[in-house]
């Protein structure tokens, strides 16, 4: 798994381009590189997921777990591009209600 962070002070967004699969044995990596930059104050935080093909549910259990400490923090994470199996996934647990996809 590959993650790239671009960091936008002056419109406090951080956004994550995530590679490669979000499974059992790579969540551990996204979760930490997302909770490691958490910031006190309110930012908006954005996870590219356009080179994501597959997602299991140890991921979707990390990115709920990410919203909730995030918005704990007075902050707001966004999932873009995803693509049709990762979005179907979200569908399927009604996960695409819970988070901000775009």
């Amino acid at each position: 798994m590959k993650i790239e962070c671009q960091i936008n002070n002056d419109k406090k967004i951080k956004v994550f381009r995530v590679e490669g699969e979000l499974d059992v044995h790579h969540v551990k990596n996204l979760k930490s590189e997302v909770m490691d930059s958490i910031e006190s104050t309110s930012w908006t935080y954005e996870l590219d997921m356009e080179k994501v093909a597959y997602l299991d549910s140890s991921g979707l259990g990390m990115l709920v777990y990410l919203k909730k400490e995030i918005t704990r923090h007075d902050g707001k994470l966004a999932i873009t591009r995803l693509q049709e199996p990762v979005l179907n996934v979200f569908k399927l647990t009604k996960l695409d209600e819970f988070f901000e996809i775009s």
